[in-house]
């Protein structure tokens, strides 16, 4: 049998907590950061890189968009700007028509 003790080694220092009250004065917090958008933007079912892709798109208005535009605004990668289209297309927000992308009718009224 070892004499040497063979749970929690480490920190044998300052085990005892530390106490509850603070020593320096607060420092008043802003209130809160005003967010960049006027209206949050909530889609179901949509992450938030997504969402940025689709907020995007949603921006480039009826002229649609092609991915470098895409790129360009939200800036993601082309491979990733093309995966979050295909799947915006999967749940009817947007639709490819020649090589420019658009936002459909039924995913404008989806963020109001």
């Amino acid at each position: 049998m070892s004499k040497r003790q063979k749970g929690r080694r480490h920190r044998r220092v300052n085990r005892t907590p530390r106490p509850v009250g603070s020593s320096r004065p607060r420092t008043p917090r802003p209130e809160s950061r005003p967010e960049a958008r006027s209206e949050p933007r909530q889609v179901p079912d949509l992450g938030r890189h997504e969402a940025r892709t689709w907020d995007g798109l949603r921006e480039a208005g009826d002229g649609g968009a092609s991915v470098d535009d895409l790129c360009a605004t939200v800036g993601y990668q082309a491979r990733t700007i093309v995966k979050h289209v295909t799947g915006l297309a999967g749940h009817g927000l947007a639709e490819l028509r020649g090589d420019r992308w658009y936002a459909t009718a039924e995913g404008r009224l989806v963020c109001r």
